[in-house]
């Protein structure tokens, strides 16, 4: 499948990425991930990070959780409602309907703008920080919570990172990327 033209539509990018991701070793690049983000000083000197839980075939950054010296904090998807919330991920699991971990229905509310490093998935990025994810616009509505200095670090493989994605005015871009081999400064 060749890779789509920036003037395409959304969906015939999923498709591409998903294809794309669907014949990568997702699974081989979590351990370059972690180490990269441990050596890096932003990740050092931030204490509330947002994460995600990985499901599928996303990269996997569950050897975070073991970093004590930091609070992590994840989202939960809510039957009928389009936003993402925000949660402590100290506060416990449960497994969706879909089969994804996410914060317990009682877990406490966090306040996004209280976040100083934001690990954000997606399916795609471009050089620009542009993120295509899948399609509900969850971490569109999510990101623009952040404080405008948090820094949001797209996490992907260095094969999903292309020149330039459809862009529209509600996408946050990303100031970072992260990929198994670089750590990229967007803005």
């Amino acid at each position: 499948m060749n890779q789509p033209a920036p003037s395409d539509s959304k969906a015939q990018w999923r498709r591409w990425a998903k294809n794309k991701r669907s014949g990568l070793p997702i699974d081989r690049y979590s351990d370059s991930l972690v180490a990269q983000l441990e050596n890096w000083s932003l990740y050092r000197e931030a204490q509330h990070v947002l994460l995600y839980l990985a499901f599928g075939s996303e990269i996997d950054l569950a050897a975070l959780h073991e970093d004590t010296s930091k609070t992590f904090y994840v989202t939960r998807t809510w039957s009928g409602r389009e936003n993402l919330s925000l949660h402590p991920l100290s506060a416990g699991l449960e497994r969706h309907p879909y089969g994804y971990l996410q914060p317990s229905e009682d877990a406490p509310l966090a306040d996004a703008s209280g976040l100083e490093l934001a690990l954000v998935p997606g399916l795609c990025f471009d050089k620009r920080g542009t993120r295509l994810g899948y399609g509900k616009g969850y971490y569109d509505r999510l990101l623009p919570g952040l404080n405008a200095q948090t820094p949001r670090v797209g996490i992907t493989s260095e094969a999903l990172i292309v020149p330039a994605l459809p862009r529209e005015p509600f996408d946050i871009p990303m100031t970072h990327l992260l990929s198994e081999t670089s750590l990229y400064k967007l803005h």
